[in-house]
């Protein structure tokens, strides 16, 4: 027989048993109800530990596994609140009309003057360069007050478009546009 201390007692080192006349510390609290403090030698607590390890370790990769898979899925990644999601859209508009929203937002930029909304429109080369500030920008729009556009043509060549568009209807002006991390940008003034 081995001894079998409850839940409630303090661990004993294996192999441990009561001497004779041995009476449990009276601050411990009573065994649960039909506990045996004897169980057969052969009967070891050791193999039920082993099997719920082995339940708890199958558990924790299914949970793992499914956290992995609703995290990687594909789908919108996270981006700053209230970012918007140009890239979902711009990938169901064909190139022609993503470069007229282009042009859309160039010219609620201008009227609204929001230099930096259209510093965001503006390719790489446009951005660099000195002449396109924010004091260039604001006597640029003072001089040619708000725009009117319109797009007449656009023809793609790759990442690069020449688009035709006029401002009240009249005086058509090519613009070069270039096509650079997933969109279109308006590449001259």
């Amino acid at each position: 027989m081995r001894f079998n201390p409850p839940p409630n007692w303090p661990p004993v080192p294996p192999g441990w048993a009561p001497p004779a006349g041995w009476q449990p510390d009276p601050s411990w609290p009573p065994p649960p109800p039909g506990w045996p403090l004897w169980v057969p030698a052969g009967k070891s607590g050791r193999r039920n530990g082993l099997i719920l390890g082995a339940v708890g370790a199958v558990l924790l990769i299914a949970v793992g596994a499914v956290v992995t898979i609703a995290v990687t899925r594909d789908g919108p990644t996270a981006g700053p609140v209230g970012a918007p999601t140009t890239t979902t859209t711009a990938a169901a508009l064909s190139d022609e009309d993503q470069i007229e929203k282009v042009v859309e937002q160039f010219q609620q930029a201008w009227n609204g003057q929001e230099f930096d909304n259209l510093r965001n429109l503006m390719c790489a080369d446009m951005r660099a360069d000195e002449q396109f500030s924010r004091a260039n920008f604001a006597q640029m729009r003072d001089e040619m007050g708000q725009l009117d556009l319109s797009v007449t043509s656009i023809d793609v060549n790759g990442k690069t478009a020449d688009t035709v568009i006029e401002n009240d209807g009249k005086d058509p002006d090519d613009i070069a546009f270039s096509y650079e991390n997933g969109q279109w940008k308006w590449c001259e003034l």
